[in-house]
C-alpha cells in the first residue's frame, strides 16, 4: 500500500496519452479554436494520506464537499456521524469533526447529505426533506421542511418539492417538483429568510418528462420511478441548470427575471435523447429495463468550470447494453466550452477508461476524479496540456 507521510504529495504515473484534439472554428473564436486544436491528456493519481485511519470518503464518490477555494474536501461519514476533512493542497487527512444527531443540535437521523454554505455555515438534508442549517460550531441555526404552507400553497398540483442546492450563502434554496404523473420544467426558488417564494421557467427541459418511468400497484399502494435529473451549479454568482436528457443550458442570475437558454451543437454525439418509452410502465422490474434502454442513449452530465483556463469542461456518455452479469461499460465523450458557451473542441475519451460521473471538481487546470484504491482515497487527475 503507497501512503503519503510527508507535506509533499506523492504523484503515482498512469498513463500520458496523446490525441489529436477536433476544434470548431466555426462555434468558437478563432483564437479558442486554436488554443484546443492538438492536445496532450496527461493522467496521474495522487493518493491521500489517512495517517493510519480509515476514511470512509474513500467507500464513495457522493457527499463529497469541496470549499469554494478548492482547498479542502469535507466528507459526511452518516453512519458515522462525523465530518472527515482533507487538506487537499497536501492530500492529506486533517480531523474527524463528530456530528449530533440528536437533541438540541442533532441534525437528524435522515440527513445523508451535508452542504457547505458560503458564509462558513453547514446543511444537512434529509430522506424526509428536512433541513438542518449548522454554524461551523455545529449549533443548530435554522430548521426548514420542504413543505411549509409558504413554499406550497397553490402548487400541490406540481408536485412535491426536491431539493436540488442552495446559494452560495445559503439564504435560497432551490428545488424541482416530484410527479409521478408529469414532470414539470420549472426550478423554484425559495428565499428561506423573508419566506418568499419564485418559480423560475426552464421550458427547453420539458422533453425531460418524455423519459419518466412509473410504476404503481394495482391497490395505488406502492409506486416507485426513474426520471432524468435537473441540476444546479453554481458559476460566477450564477446558476446554471442542466439535464442529462439535453445538452442545452439555461443560465440564471437571481436578480434577473428569467433564465437564459443557451443552446450549442455537438458533432460526437447527438444534442439530445430522442427515443420514445413507456411512461408507464406494468412493473418495478420493467422500469429497470425501460431505464436501462433510455441510458443507451446519450446522457449528458452537469459542465464544470476551469478557473484557470476559462473554460468548462462537459462530459457526456453512452450506457452500452450489459452483457450477462458484466459491469455496465460506456462510450465517453468530452467538450469544452468557453466562458460564453461557444464550443470550442469535443472528443471521445473512452480510451482514458475514466468513470466520468465521478469527475468532481477542476483545481489549477487539472479535473480532480474520485477513485477507491484498495480503499484508500484518491484521485485521478486529468491535465489537459
Amino acid at each position: 500500500m503507497i501512503r503519503l507521510y510527508t507535506p509533499l504529495r506523492k504523484v503515482i504515473p498512469l498513463v500520458m496519452l496523446l490525441f489529436c484534439f477536433w476544434a470548431c472554428a466555426e462555434k468558437g473564436s478563432e483564437e479558442g479554436a486554436g488554443k484546443y486544436l492538438n492536445l496532450t491528456f496527461t493522467m496521474d493519481t495522487v493518493l491521500v494520506d489517512s495517517r493510519d485511519e480509515i476514511l470512509m470518503a474513500a467507500t464513495s464518490p457522493y457527499s463529497h464537499a469541496v470549499s469554494k477555494d478548492l482547498g479542502t474536501l469535507y466528507y459526511w461519514d452518516f453512519q458515522g456521524s462525523q465530518i472527515e476533512v482533507i487538506d487537499l493542497e497536501k492530500m492529506v487527512f486533517v480531523e474527524k469533526i463528530p456530528v449530533e444527531k440528536e437533541g438540541p443540535n442533532g441534525v437528524g437521523q435522515n440527513g445523508y447529505l451535508m452542504f457547505l454554505l458560503g458564509n462558513g455555515n453547514r446543511a444537512f438534508l434529509g430522506w424526509d426533506n428536512r433541513i438542518a442549517i449548522t454554524d461551523t460550531e455545529g449549533n443548530i441555526i435554522k430548521r426548514i421542511k420542504l413543505d411549509e404552507p409558504w413554499m406550497t400553497e397553490g402548487m400541490e398540483d406540481l408536485g412535491t418539492l426536491s431539493f436540488i442546492g442552495f446559494s452560495d450563502d445559503g439564504s435560497q434554496i432551490y428545488c424541482t417538483f416530484s410527479n409521478y404523473k408529469k414532470l414539470q420544467a420549472k426550478v423554484l426558488e425559495l428565499d428561506i429568510e423573508q419566506e418568499k417564494r419564485r418559480l423560475i421557467e426552464v421550458p427547453e427541459f420539458e422533453k425531460m418528462d418524455k423519459f419518466r418511468v412509473s410504476w404503481t400497484s394495482d391497490d395505488g399502494s406502492s409506486r416507485s420511478m426513474t426520471h432524468p435529473s435537473l441540476s444546479i451549479s453554481p458559476w460566477n454568482d450564477q446558476y446554471l441548470f442542466t439535464t442529462n436528457v439535453l445538452n442545452s443550458i439555461y443560465r440564471f442570475d437571481s436578480r434577473e427575471e428569467e433564465a437564459i437558454l443557451i443552446r450549442y451543437e455537438n458533432t460526437l454525439t447527438p444534442n439530445e435523447k430522442t427515443g420514445t418509452y413507456k411512461n408507464e410502465v406494468a412493473s418495478q422490474s420493467e422500469i429497470q429495463e425501460v431505464s436501462a434502454k433510455i441510458r443507451e442513449e446519450v446522457n449528458f452530465l452537469r459542465p464544470i468550470w476551469d478557473e484557470k483556463n476559462q473554460v468548462f469542461y462537459r462530459f457526456s456518455y453512452y450506457a452500452l447494453p450489459r452483457i450477462a452479469d458484466e459491469t455496465v461499460k460506456s462510450r465517453t465523450f468530452l467538450s469544452i466550452l468557453n466562458a460564453d458557451f461557444e464550443l470550442i473542441g469535443e472528443k471521445e475519451v473512452t480510451d482514458l477508461g475514466l468513470t466520468v460521473s465521478h469527475a468532481q471538481f477542476v483545481k489549477d487546470g487539472q479535473i480532480y476524479f474520485y477513485l477507491n484504491m484498495e480503499d484508500e482515497l484518491a484521485y485521478i487527475r486529468l491535465t489537459i496540456n
